[in-house]
């Protein structure tokens, strides 16, 4: 069997750590490396988290610590819901984590450490630009934190844009809706500037919003039960570490469950089959500060004359992704 070379971006909080567990279950995938972002949460814990993951997975994977921070903004830490909100509603240029989404440890805070606390020396942007230039139309990107280390890598080489197999990003959404603010997916939200270097650059891109997450990737009571029921650690892992995430469901919604924008995202990857419907479209970034910061403007009817850079993805199968990620965590 011929493996298709993966390389991940992530932010690794609980919904991260699914997608790169999939991908290192998936036989039909070679991970070369992961390169961490800070986002979900600050860099050094999502080092930790996908080290967590790539351990419970019994692999030796090459992770890679990237940027710490937006690349003209700044990052903190918030882990209340409260002060999320508040925060937001500010309209302050600052960026913040999603702790209070995924656990202060991004992980559901249910204790989970690696026992080996290892990763490259080498920086991810440095590691981006060698892997794509040593492999030139050979490797798929998959991104799923704020952009800032894809961003990075092209202002360093602007010469990988046309060497990179195609690049899946879980980010912004396709119908308006917004999960920072009425108008911002998070991971668009975080970094702007570096999701409009990205989406401008000319590079092959997919876009899974957040709405494929809510609309087809939300796990209720009996998809839960059915991942217990297999009985494995990949599936309890899985199901374990969204324990924040389910609880803020419930507040939010009024019924325990979890959405999965990550592990879409990465089944897409894997497999095109996933989406239903997609188009190719010219996608703005609103890098403005204020109630649109963030937002990904699809302009579905040519209103701007722009270039159509971004394959949207509109529509999802549901029952398709939630066998394959059964599948992969048996």
């Amino acid at each position: 069997m011929v493996q298709e070379k993966f390389i991940i971006d992530a932010d690794t909080g609980s919904d991260d750590a699914v997608a790169i567990l999939m991908a290192l279950r998936d036989p039909r995938i070679e991970v070369l490396g992961i390169t961490i972002v800070s986002g979900n949460v600050p860099l050094n814990q999502g080092i930790i988290n996908t080290l967590s993951t790539a351990e419970l997975c019994e692999k030796n994977i090459k992770v890679f610590a990237g940027s710490d921070k937006p690349l003209s903004r700044e990052y903190r830490e918030v882990v209340s819901l409260e002060e999320f909100s508040n925060h937001v509603k500010t309209l302050s240029s600052d960026s913040v984590s999603a702790q209070c989404v995924h656990g202060i440890d991004g992980m559901g805070d249910i204790g989970i450490v690696p026992s080996n606390y290892t990763y490259e020396d080498q920086d991810a942007i440095e590691y981006l630009v060698e892997s794509f230039n040593n492999n030139p139309n050979e490797i798929t990107l998959v991104t799923l934190g704020p952009l800032t280390n894809i961003a990075k890598a092209i202002q360093k080489d602007s010469s990988i844009i046309k060497k990179i197999k195609h690049c899946y990003v879980m980010g912004g959404t396709s119908d308006g809706t917004g999960n920072v603010s009425a108008a911002a997916e998070y991971n668009i939200w975080v970094d702007p500037e570096a999701a409009k270097i990205v989406f401008n650059s000319g590079m092959q891109i997919t876009m899974v919003g957040w709405d494929n997450s809510y609309k087809y990737a939300m796990l209720k009571d009996s998809e839960i039960k059915d991942l217990k029921s297999l009985n494995s650690k990949y599936a309890d892992f899985c199901v374990d570490i969204q324990k924040t995430l389910t609880e803020l469901t419930f507040t939010t919604y009024g019924f325990y469950g979890f959405d999965l924008p990550d592990p879409i995202t990465m089944a897409i990857a894997i497999d095109n089959n996933i989406i239903v419907e997609s188009q190719q479209l010219h996608v703005l970034v609103d890098t403005r500060d204020g109630i649109t910061r963030g937002q990904t403007i699809v302009d579905y009817f040519n209103a701007e004359k722009g270039i159509q850079n971004i394959r949207v993805v509109t529509k999802s199968d549901k029952n398709k992704f939630i066998n394959l990620l059964s599948e992969l965590v048996k």
